[in-house]
C-alpha cells in the first residue's frame, strides 16, 4: 500500500506566487482568484511534494 499525504494550501497565508503550481502542476492548481490549491485532498507521498511544501515562501502548504 502506498503512503499518502493530506495536502492543503492555507488561503489566508498564500500570497499567490504560483511556485507550487509552476513546480508541480500535477498536484497544485490556481483557483479563479489566482490562489494556489491542491488538486486533490491527498497525494502519494514523495520527495517532490515535500520539496514544494518546504519551498513555499510563506509556508502556506
Amino acid at each position: 500500500m502506498t503512503q499518502r499525504w493530506t495536502v492543503a494550501v492555507d488561503p489566508k497565508v498564500c500570497v499567490r506566487t504560483g511556485l507550487c503550481v509552476a513546480s508541480l502542476p500535477a498536484a497544485f492548481e490556481r483557483d479563479e482568484q489566482g490562489q494556489g490549491r491542491a488538486r486533490a485532498e491527498s497525494v502519494p507521498a514523495s520527495e517532490e511534494v515535500l520539496e514544494i511544501a518546504e519551498s513555499c515562501p510563506v509556508e502556506a502548504i
